[in-house]
């Protein structure tokens, strides 16, 4: 059985399930444990491992033989638990039971959830990609204010951007190029870590789809007002599919088998002269804006690893 932890109503599921011809069942955390109840029971002569969903199907765990996690819903304590800290125990200890039970699946892992916590972290990616032969950009991250303004001061006044490690949903916040009222308000960075990187030039965007040992590359041309961040003008951009060089792909690959990784989701850039450089990597990527604009059969690719491990 192929246990994917993650919602249905996530059309990047949905593109997979339609290619899966094995057993399958989706897993929505945020079910547990309002709407999905664990049993775990160990004896002398029994071992049982289960999780009845909210539809009334039972997952055993001996029987699944492989696991596709993706960006799971947070738990949903009863709304009935008014208490704060009734709520808090109820969802340590949900929290602690639903890991429990992941853990108890020893199978074939797109992605490992180890793994995709590693991955996740910025300063990491950039360390193993440039260990592994991927160029990446000029890179400052800090909180001294004098260690930022001096790496903005090197570089020409539009020649930084700035960015998050996470943009998210409650406090977003562009990547954008570093302007003369950013170079102004330096001393704010006291106040969190900012990443600081040369702004390089691109003559494409290239969002790369890493499936086990398959590689996937989408070329994406932007207007110029999109130049420094493709996402906001993914509607008007250009998709094609891009021949990746053998050197690039195979750094990328060491860098997934570094980091863990079976799925991954990079950014990389392609400089005026050829250079493609690295910018990020994210293991739960999204991947359908790219597959389906280029061309590329990305959802086959996971529900094709997913049968073949489930089988063995």
């Amino acid at each position: 059985m192929i246990l994917v932890v993650s919602f249905r109503d996530n059309p990047h599921v949905e593109a997979v399930l339609e290619h899966l011809r094995r057993p399958w069942v989706v897993i929505d955390v945020a079910d547990f444990p309002t709407r999905a109840a664990l049993n775990v029971a160990f004896s002398r002569d029994e071992e049982l491992v289960s999780l009845r969903l909210a539809d009334g199907t039972v997952v055993r765990s001996e029987t699944v033989g492989a696991v596709w996690y993706r960006r799971e819903r947070p738990m949903e304590i009863d709304p009935l638990i008014t208490d704060p800290r009734a709520r808090l125990f109820a969802w340590s200890e949900s929290n602690e039971a639903f890991t429990g039970f992941l853990r108890t699946l020893h199978c074939y892992w797109m992605n490992p959830p180890a793994a995709d916590e590693e991955a996740q972290r910025k300063i990491r990616q950039l360390q193993l990609a440039r260990a592994v032969g991927l160029p990446v950009p000029e890179t400052c991250i800090t909180n001294d204010p004098t260690v930022a303004r001096e790496f903005v001061l090197r570089h020409p006044s539009d020649g930084v951007v700035r960015k998050a490690f996470r943009n998210i949903r409650e406090a977003p916040r562009p990547t954008k190029v570093v302007n003369a009222a950013d170079r102004d308000r330096l001393d704010d960075v006291r106040y969190a870590p900012v990443t600081l990187q040369e702004y390089v030039p691109a003559l494409l965007d290239l969002r790369v789809l890493v499936v086990e040992d398959e590689v996937f590359t989408a070329a994406i041309r932007s207007a110029p007002e999109y130049q420094v961040d493709y996402r906001p003008g993914i509607g008007s951009a250009e998709f094609s599919a891009y021949a990746l060089p053998d050197e690039v792909a195979n750094a990328l690959l060491e860098l997934h088998r570094q980091l863990g990784l079976v799925f991954g989701a990079s950014d990389l850039r392609v400089t005026p002269d050829g250079a493609h450089v690295f910018l990020e990597v994210n293991p739960g990527g999204e991947y359908l804006f790219a597959s389906e604009r280029a061309g590329l059969p990305v959802p086959e690719a996971i529900a094709a690893a997913l049968a073949r491990h489930d089988t063995d």
